[in-house]
């Protein structure tokens, strides 16, 4: 017998192409900002616009990684009428 849904009942799409683009970016820019706050941290160079430029980038490219992790990891119902 089939088993009948309820019409308020909302089910999880398979990831998306963009979602799946969005992780892999993500996770290329968390590397980045590692390699920044490398550079950042062992660094030489006392210049402070030159530390300035390479802290203000591995805090850019950290905060992308969270944005797009959270888009990637986000669970978007499924919203087309019918079958």
């Amino acid at each position: 017998m089939h088993k009948q849904r309820k019409t308020t009942e909302l089910t999880q799409t398979k990831k998306g192409f963009l979602q799946k683009l969005a992780k892999v970016t993500g996770i290329i820019c968390f590397m980045l900002a590692v390699v920044f706050g490398g550079v950042l941290t062992f660094s030489e160079n006392n210049d402070e616009v030159f530390r300035a430029t390479i802290g203000a980038t591995t805090f850019f490219f950290f905060m992308v990684s969270l944005v797009l992790s959270t888009i990637a990891n986000t669970n978007l119902p499924n919203l087309k009428v019918g079958d």
